[in-house]
Order: structure tokens, then C-alpha cells, then sequence
């Protein structure tokens, strides 16, 4: 394994989970990237594992504002979703899916800056577990339909509810990602090795959170929720050009 690779991969996943420990979600769409430019074998397995410690690490920082109860229409609509996209794959290509999840989540974007509210009702919550399945399960980017529902949320809230729902989607990845081989001790070891940098930006984020005001807070989520689908899109495109 080269040192400067492990480094590199280290500061792009620090980068990232400042921005998702500011904001709820993102470490992905910042990090993975420029993880895999460096060390493809890091995506998805080792980014995963980053992504549960840094979950419960939030989790705990707001475990007052968690609602595991209101979670649960969520976390129920994620294992659906999951199957689902893996039987899609089985008649479509994950481009082809990605392409549409993408162009999904920008139609999203754009009737959230209508001012359209979308309530954070169970039936919502569920939805947006399933759709977080499809797009986690095809792009490796699943956080946008959670984070378009609980947009509204006062920001504690909002991080606590993501980090938990993100917990729960890691270890279902972890599990799957193991039974087919994708994560092993390998990952394991040199995940822990890159752990000091994520957690000291996760320290970094929580000094300076308190001066993020609510309405910018809703503008970089949806700035990041265009960003996965921009990124799903070209993703799709390019991969069928080729």
C-alpha cells in the first residue's frame, strides 16, 4: 500500500466528513471520488466502514434530537429498496438506473426551491428509504431522498436523523458487501489506519456548526443533493458513451 496514497485518501474522506457532520450528509459525494482516484479498492467497502463510525459518532453528538420511532418507516423502506435495485440490475444496467435516480433527485431539488414543503410523514419516510436503496444500491450515493424529506428539520434534528438512518444503511452495505466478498480484514485494517483524520474533522465540524445558520444549511443540502445527481447522471451517460 503507498504511504501517499493513504494519505491523500485520508484528507479526501476528513474533507468529507466535515462537510456531512455540518451539514448530515455528503462524505460520499465529497470523498469517493478522489479515494477511489487514488486507491480503487477503498470503494466501496473501506468508505463504508468510514461512513458507520462516523454515523455513530454523530449519532451520539445528537442522541437528545434521535428519533429511532420516527426512523422506522425509513429504515423498513431501505431493505425493500435494496432488493429491489439488486433485481433491477438483474434486467438493467446500474448506468441506465443511475440516469434516472439522478434526473429524480434535480426534479426534487427544483420543486423544493418551489417552495413546495414535503412533510416528513411515515408513508414520505418510507418512500425515501426505498429510493435511498435504489440510488445507495446503483450510485453508492443514497443520501438525498432522506435529506429532501427532512429538509424542514431544525439542524440538530436533522444531522441526528441522517446519522442514524446512515448507521443502519452501513451496516446492511457492511453485511452485503462481506457475504460477496468486498470487505475483508484488508479494508478493515487500513479503515482504521485513516480514522484519526475523518474524526478529527468530525471534531473540527462540531466547533463551528453553531454558527450555520438553518436557511444556509437547507441551500448546501440541496446544493449536495444536485451535486449526487449531477454526478448519477453523468455517471450513466458516460458509462453508455463508452
Amino acid at each position: 500500500m503507498d504511504m501517499e496514497a493513504l494519505v491523500f485518501c485520508s484528507l479526501a474522506l476528513a474533507a468529507g466528513c466535515f462537510v456531512q457532520s455540518t451539514v448530515g450528509f455528503g462524505m460520499a459525494i465529497v470523498a469517493a471520488p478522489i479515494v477511489y482516484f487514488f486507491e480503487p479498492r477503498f470503494v466501496p467497502g473501506m468508505i463504508t466502514l468510514v461512513g458507520l463510525v462516523l454515523s455513530l459518532i454523530n449519532m451520539w453528538q445528537y442522541r437528545r434530537m434521535l428519533s429511532v420511532k420516527g426512523l422506522t418507516a425509513a429504515f423498513i423502506g431501505r431493505v425493500p429498496g435494496t432488493i429491489a435495485a439488486g433485481m433491477l440490475l438483474l434486467y438493467i444496467t446500474a448506468d441506465s438506473l443511475a440516469l434516472v435516480l439522478g434526473a429524480g433527485v434535480l426534479l426534487a431539488v427544483v420543486i423544493s426551491l418551489m417552495k413546495v414543503r414535503i412533510r416528513p410523514t411515515p408513508k414520505a419516510l418510507f418512500w425515501a428509504g426505498f429510493v435511498s436503496g435504489l440510488m445507495g444500491t446503483s450510485t453508492s450515493i443514497g443520501g438525498p431522498p432522506m435529506a429532501l424529506v427532512l429538509q424542514h428539520a431544525e439542524a440538530g434534528k436533522l444531522r441526528a436523523n441522517l446519522a442514524g438512518y446512515f448507521a443502519f444503511s452501513c451496516v446492511l452495505s457492511l453485511m452485503a458487501l462481506t457475504a460477496t466478498g468486498h470487505f475483508s480484514w484488508w479494508h478493515f485494517k487500513y479503515g482504521v489506519m485513516i480514522l484519526p483524520a475523518p474524526i478529527l474533522a468530525t471534531w473540527l465540524a462540531y466547533r463551528i456548526q453553531d454558527k450555520i445558520k438553518a436557511e444556509w444549511l437547507r441551500y448546501a443540502l440541496l446544493v449536495l443533493c444536485s451535486v449526487s445527481g449531477v454526478i448519477a447522471i453523468l455517471r450513466g451517460v458516460s458509462n453508455h458513451s463508452a
